[in-house]
C-alpha cells in the first residue's frame, strides 16, 4: 500500500482516537493539579463581600476557606491564602465531571496561629469533594503529596473506581481506597 493510498486510513484513526478522547469515555489515570486555583483570590473575595470567579475559587475550596476563616478568627489570627492553591482534579465516577482533591494546610495558614492547619511531621491528607445535589460533600481522605500518585483503579459499585496512591520512591508503598457505596475508605496498604 502506497502512502497516498494510507493517507485515509491514517485520517480515519487519527480521527476517531480524537473523537474517543473527547467523547467522555476515555478517562485520566492520575489526578492533574488545576493551575488556576488562587486561595488568595478566595479570601479577597470574602473579605470584600464580592463574588469568586469559579475558575480560581472553585465553591468546594470557597466553602472549606469560610470554615478555614471562622476557626482561625476564633483563634485569634487571620487568614492567609496561598497566591497559588494546590488543588487536583480527578474523575472518579466516570460522569464527565471532576471530583476535586485539597487540603486547607497546602492552601491556607493562620497568622497568630501558625499550626492551626498544619500536620505536624505527617503530611496532611487531603480530603476527596463530590458534587451532589448540588452541594460539595466530602467522600473521602487520601494520603497523596502529588497529583501523579493518586490514579484510577478498578471500577466498583455505582461507577465509583478504586483509587491507589503510590510511594514518590517508584511506588515502594501502595495503597487502596475502596468506595463503600457513600465514601472511600482505606481497603489495603502494601509495602
Amino acid at each position: 500500500m502506497t502512502t497516498i493510498a494510507r493517507l485515509p486510513l491514517l485520517l480515519a484513526l487519527v480521527i476517531g482516537a480524537a473523537l474517543f478522547a473527547f467523547d467522555g469515555s476515555a478517562q485520566t489515570l492520575h489526578a492533574t493539579k488545576l493551575t488556576s486555583i488562587s486561595p488568595a483570590h478566595c479570601i479577597a473575595t470574602l473579605e470584600r463581600n464580592l463574588a469568586a470567579d469559579p475558575l480560581r475559587c472553585p465553591s468546594a475550596l470557597r466553602e472549606a476557606i469560610v470554615e478555614a476563616r471562622a476557626m482561625c478568627r476564633q483563634a485569634g489570627g487571620t487568614l492567609i491564602g496561598a497566591a497559588e492553591g494546590n488543588v487536583w482534579a480527578i474523575d472518579v465516577n466516570g460522569d464527565g465531571r471532576n471530583e476535586l482533591v485539597f487540603s486547607l494546610a497546602d492552601n491556607v495558614s493562620c497568622t497568630g496561629a501558625p499550626t492551626l492547619f498544619t500536620c505536624g511531621s505527617l503530611r496532611c491528607p487531603k480530603d476527596l469533594y463530590e458534587l451532589r445535589d448540588a452541594a460539595w460533600k466530602t467522600i473521602g481522605s487520601v494520603s497523596a503529596e502529588t497529583p501523579e500518585q493518586l490514579t484510577l483503579g478498578s471500577l466498583g459499585a455505582d461507577s465509583h473506581r478504586s483509587l491507589v496512591v503510590c510511594s514518590p520512591n517508584r511506588c515502594a508503598e501502595r495503597r487502596t481506597y475502596e468506595w463503600q457505596g457513600t465514601s472511600y475508605e482505606l481497603a489495603r496498604a502494601s509495602p
